[in-house]
Order: C-alpha cells, then structure tokens, then sequence
C-alpha cells in the first residue's frame, strides 16, 4: 500500500474527528435516559466514546461500523427499558391477578419488590460477565447454558405463563422438551418483533421452511 498524501491523511483526521463529535453527541443524549439502565448503564456509555477510538489503519468499513454501533447504544440508553418489568410481571400473571388481590397495596409492594430482586441479579449476572476474560462468543455460550438451566425447570411448570423471558428460555431445549400450546405463537412474535418485517418474512421464515430436518 502506498504511503498516505498530507491531503489523504487530513481527510482521515476530519474524519475522525467527526466521529468523536459524533459519539460526544450521542453520549450526552444517551446520559439523560441512562437512569432507566441502573449498573448496566455505565459500561454501555463508555462504549459510546470507545467506539470512537479507531484502530490503527482503520478503513471505511470500521468507520460506518463504529457509528451504527454507537447510534445502537444512543437508542438503547434513551428508550425505556422496560423488558425485564413486563417479563417479570407477565411470569407472576401481575395483570391478571390485580383484580382478584384482597390487598391492592400488599400485592403491589410484592410485584415491585419482585422486579427489584430480577433487576438485582440481572446485574449480577452483567457483572460476572463483564469481569471474565472469555471472548464474546464464549460468554454467549456460558449464558445460553444457563438459560437451557432455567429452561428445563421451565418445561416442567404448570401452569407457565407467557412471557418473552420465559419464551427465550424454552426455545433454547432440544425437541424432547414439551412446551405450552402458546409457545410457537409467542416465539413467532419474538423473533418478528426483534427482526423487523422484511427479515422475519422473506429471510427467517424463508430458511425455517426450507431446513432440512435430516428426516
């Protein structure tokens, strides 16, 4: 590769620095709702302006890379974070239980202290993640071992109520594994949700029709 004109490196330097620019930006529109995040948040803003950083020799490819991964972050720290909450409250039928609740203020106290204590070890579990030396693929591996964990007891429990987290955890088991009539349609609508319409529609449901079961 040839050497770098000073034209060629000034660009780069501009370049640069409007990603930083960029990362400042979304790093302080991020802390406003970082709040909602509790002991995640930290870790997910220091991202923001380690994305930033490029590597030596960084091409276009890591450039658009690293703004995509910091818009990411922005929306994730400025959107309620609101999925554990309704996991929690779905699993316990908080909804539906309301109303037969002799004591609204008791039965309130217990739902909030529930969310409290899923939160807690939530962010337990983020931290022993975040201190281990394993790569990304390793820790994803240790954490889909602990959801087949939780899945299996799952499996077993009746009645199980809906919810994503409960969903999750079912779709991770080998096929031996009953699972509640309302599972196929929750799991649907996971991946559909999370996917947007064209990938769920002409993408996954595509490759689930034409996998070959072997049979």
């Amino acid at each position: 590769m040839s050497p770098l004109s000073n034209s060629e490196k000034q660009a780069r330097h501009r370049k640069k620095e409007e990603l930083q620019r960029f990362a400042e930006q979304c790093f302080r529109e991020a802390q406003l709702g970082a709040f909602q995040h509790g002991a995640n948040a930290p870790a997910m803003l220091a991202q923001i302006k380690q994305m930033a950083d490029l590597p030596s020799g960084w091409t276009d490819a890591d450039y658009e890379i690293a703004v995509e991964r910091i818009q990411q972050l922005r929306m994730d720290l400025i959107n309620p974070n609101n999925d554990l909450n309704n996991d929690v409250h779905d699993a316990l039928g908080t909804f539906e239980e309301w109303g037969r609740a002799p004591d609204k203020a008791k039965f309130r106290k217990d739902a909030d202290k529930a969310v409290q204590e899923t939160r807690n070890l939530a962010s337990h579990l983020i931290s022993a993640v975040e201190l281990t030396s394993l790569s990304n693929g390793e820790r994803a591996a240790a954490l889909v071992e602990a959801l087949r964990h939780v899945g299996r007891s799952l499996a077993n429990e009746r009645p199980l109520r809906r919810s994503d987290a409960n969903t999750v955890c079912l779709a991770t088991l080998p096929p031996q594994y009953r699972r509640p009539d309302w599972f196929a349609e929750s799991f649907a609508k996971y991946l559909a949700f999370r996917l947007g319409t064209e990938e769920a529609k002409d993408d996954l449901g595509q490759k689930i029709l034409d996998y070959d079961f072997g049979i």
